[in-house]
């Protein structure tokens, strides 16, 4: 779909708009101990939850087949998956974002130190506080940096409907396309988002071997998924271009390496009944092998089950044919900049911690995009208010169900629909010069 050139083009009063978000912010307050106490209590669900699963999985390998050993191990891969999914979406998200960097500062001693920007997950503390299949440093520099900045412009990775151009062009039934889009849900973080994440931390390191070595024949800003490493490297050899053919298995070896460990943890809970079978301790009526090979197959399905609650909750947020991409960049922290969160993001339900948790937080997407910095009860706070101001300067505000903008999102990815393309939401003049002092959002 296209719009006309600039979306707002009359009317609307930039500087009134910014100083009115700014009132909003400066109204929800500092974050402070309850903040703290917060995110303490979301962190020892998320290791509960873990804790709780993997246990209600073992005792359910455990049995033969029935329906109460089955049921053991359904809920035990629903607690593992939401407790993954916490960890990256309400936890490493806003952590990572510096939510609680402040907070460190004028409050010191209310949370352990770990829960800062540039010390949660870096290192060793990766196994500790936040291991999935992204790499954290790498998933810093494709969100934090790229996508918050660039949103839904052709610098932005997660641009839904660029990432799926090839699907749009293959000459492929309908049916078959929206039936590809479960398999993408069901393992989108290992075959796209791993691979591309750690692309761009690599490009972002001027001495790493992408940076300098890049195939001139792949632009840097394409997507990078795991069908990718065996693709490539044939049609570099068909093109005669050697050097390039030898770049990406070397890649792919690299990439391997970052979640090998995310691998050994998804074979974690098969560990227990092959150890114990192999010593001859193994005590249960069902057989260890059997066991095992049931407890590693639950373990699959809940990451996958992981995927695809993750996917639903994220890949959606900025995607659907009521939404806005961009030909220009814009100031941030500019009355366009925050436009753009308006017009390129979407709500969905909020509220309550059930609906919130469920959601991983991710449903209060604009005004996490307008202020990155905060943490999930500032956002609960800021959410009406951020919604009353755009209401009040006739701005885009669009707040749905998450199952329902998910579906949108399939449909751009698909090319059934499209998102709405523009140069910008005001027009150059109506920009205001102005950028914001640091409490507009850090």
């Amino acid at each position: 779909m296209v719009a006309e050139t600039f979306v707002l083009k009359s009317g609307f009063d930039p500087d009134a708009f910014l100083a009115d978000m700014k009132a909003a912010k400066e109204a929800v307050g500092e974050a402070g101990e309850a903040d703290a106490r917060h995110l303490m209590k979301l962190v020892n669900f998320a290791r509960d939850f873990a804790c709780a699963g993997y246990l209600l999985i073992l005792a359910g390998v455990s049995q033969p087949l029935a329906l109460v050993p089955g049921l053991a191990c359904a809920v035990g891969a629903v607690l593992v998956s939401t407790a993954r999914c916490m960890r990256w979406t309400i936890i490493g998200h806003h952590v990572g974002h510096g939510g609680y960097d402040k907070l460190q500062r004028d409050h010191p001693g209310t949370l352990p130190k770990q829960y800062k920007r540039g010390t949660f997950a870096t290192g060793f503390r990766r196994f500790i506080d936040w291991l999935d299949w992204m790499l954290p440093g790498a998933w810093d520099v494709e969100h934090n940096k790229l996508h918050h900045y660039y949103l839904s412009e052709d610098k932005d990775p997660d641009l839904v409907e660029r990432n799926f151009a090839l699907l749009h062009n293959l000459p492929l039934p309908s049916v078959v396309k929206y039936v590809s889009m479960v398999f993408w849900m069901f393992t989108w973080k290992v075959t796209y988002y791993s691979p591309n994440t750690f692309k761009e931390l690599e490009l972002s390191r001027p001495r790493s071997l992408a940076a300098q070595r890049w195939p001139s024949s792949r632009e840097r800003t394409e997507p990078l998924t795991l069908f990718d490493f065996a693709r490539l490297p044939v049609e570099c050899m068909f093109r005669c271009q050697l050097s390039d053919a030898l770049f990406w298995p070397i890649f792919f070896i690299q990439w391997l390496l970052v979640v090998t460990p995310m691998i050994a943890l998804v074979a974690l809970p098969a560990a227990p009944p092959a150890l114990l079978g192999a010593t001859g301790l193994w005590p249960f009526a069902s057989s260890w092998q059997a066991a095992t090979g049931k407890a590693l197959l639950i373990s699959v399905l809940a990451d996958m089950l992981s995927n695809a609650h993750s996917f639903v909750i994220i890949a959606c947020n900025h995607s659907g044919a009521d939404l806005y991409r961009y030909s220009t960049s814009c100031k941030a922290y500019s009355a366009e900049w925050f436009l753009r969160c308006a017009y390129s993001s979407a709500n969905f339900e909020t509220g309550s911690d059930l609906v919130d948790i469920l959601y991983g937080w991710l449903n209060y997407q604009i005004e996490h995009h307008m202020f990155p910095d905060m943490t999930p009860l500032q956002y609960r706070k800021l959410q009406p208010l951020v919604k009353s101001v755009c209401k009040k300067h006739g701005v885009q505000y669009i707040q749905q169900n998450g199952l329902y903008r998910t579906w949108k999102m399939i449909r751009c990815a698909v090319g059934d629909d499209h998102m709405i393309q523009c140069e910008a939401i005001l027009p150059p003049a109506k920009e205001t010069a102005q950028v914001q002092d640091s409490c507009l959002g850090g």
